[in-house]
């Protein structure tokens, strides 16, 4: 049986997975590395829970929505803002639920780079899901984990692409728990696979001869809002602003590497499925003149009851400023539409089957001769 009735519109939020009486379901990764439910018949009874709490399917997807009641600016204090993307909001509630007895769930790079949703029960434990991950994340039991510690009466903050929240809230909807759970999600640009991140992360090792150690996508050492990307190698040097550390970025935002449901996702929307919404500030030189200090700027969608609750206790405080949402959509284009590709797709992922990674970047132009003579133009004219 088919668990999405459009497979092209499966997310991979492993709502299907988590549901399953049976443990029928697996999810694995397809031949584009992106992850897909795959049902072993000879387990499944056919009692159609997986069709049921699929968001893909449209059950539930636009009962999920809140329309926002709130949007902030939020600034943290500025050793806080250094280690994360962006204003550091994702953060302050981290740290608001997880010092109120409560656990964390969210993304972080396991030890072989592959971003795993991750159960967090302390401060120390939820350092690793700070900062941006720009690659489709792994559910697992993350969902089935989550509903225990609320069964427990644990407050739980589960922050994820909003398909993901759409696919806890569905797993969630019919089931009785006393603990708080609190959703938050982002402003999603959309997903490539997470084994193409890999392979880039092996193509840098490949190219420097060193070990990728660490990975930090959008680092602030230039500041916020300069988008370059930073390795660390094993012999302490850094991969910093050259053309092998940038190409993830060039692939990413050249769309073509996107899952196939970020073309016509159910969640760029002003309306949220998630009580948090968070996002960089985007555009904010242009809408609020010398508010900007370079150092991070977060937008917060506050979507519900419960949200306005938490911001009423003062999480937020000081550093928060009133915004409108006119003042957000311009630097924010995926609340009101999808990401599209830029080019051949399927030109796209035949060079990615044939030649790898590299045959990928090349194939948009991150990489390759053209790339290093644009580049090196480009310092000509700043050297003037």
């Amino acid at each position: 049986m088919d668990i999405c009735k459009d497979s092209q519109r499966c997310t991979g939020c492993s709502a299907c997975l988590s549901v399953c009486p049976r443990s029928a379901i697996q999810i694995a990764e397809d031949s584009h590395g992106f992850y897909r439910p795959k049902i072993d018949e000879s387990k499944c009874v056919e009692c159609g829970l997986c069709q049921m709490v699929c968001p893909a399917n449209g059950l539930t997807s636009n009962d999920l929505k809140m329309s926002p009641r709130r949007l902030l600016a939020y600034q943290a204090d500025d050793a806080e803002r250094l280690k994360s993307s962006s204003g550091a909001a994702f953060w302050t509630l981290a740290t608001y639920v997880l010092n109120n007895g409560g656990v964390v769930y969210g993304a972080c790079f396991d030890e072989d780079f592959r971003v795993v949703q991750r159960r967090c029960a302390s401060v120390d434990d939820a350092q690793s899901c700070r900062g941006s991950k720009y690659s489709q994340g792994f559910v697992g039991s993350s969902f089935v984990e989550a509903y225990n510690d609320l069964k427990q009466g644990l407050d739980v903050l589960y922050s994820g692409t909003p398909c993901q929240i759409a696919g806890l809230r569905s797993f969630l909807s019919k089931k009785n728990y006393s603990g708080q759970l609190v959703t938050c999600d982002l402003i999603c640009h959309g997903t490539p696979s997470n084994r193409m991140f890999r392979d880039y992360i092996s193509f840098l090792e490949k190219k420097s001869g060193k070990k990728v150690i660490k990975y930090f996508h959008r680092p602030k050492d230039r500041g916020w809002g300069v988008h370059v990307e930073k390795a660390l190698l094993d012999d302490g040097t850094a991969l910093y602003n050259t053309i092998e550390s940038n190409t993830w970025r060039d692939v990413f935002y050249s769309n073509n590497a996107l899952n196939s449901s970020c073309y016509n996702c159910s969640y760029t929307d002003v309306n949220r499925v998630s009580d948090f919404t968070l996002a960089d500030f985007l555009g904010v030189d242009r809408v609020r003149k010398g508010f900007n200090d370079h150092k991070g700027l977060s937008v917060v969608m506050v979507n519900s009851e419960l949200a306005e609750r938490i911001v009423a206790s003062g999480v937020f405080e000081p550093g928060v400023t009133d915004i409108s949402l006119e003042e957000v959509l311009p630097g924010n284009p995926m609340l009101e539409r999808s990401s599209s590709p830029q080019g051949d797709v399927d030109g796209f992922w035949k060079a990615y089957e044939h030649k790898g990674f590299e045959g990928t970047a090349r194939f948009v132009g991150a990489y390759g001769f053209v790339k290093s003579l644009k580049t090196l133009v480009k310092q000509l004219i700043k050297r003037k």
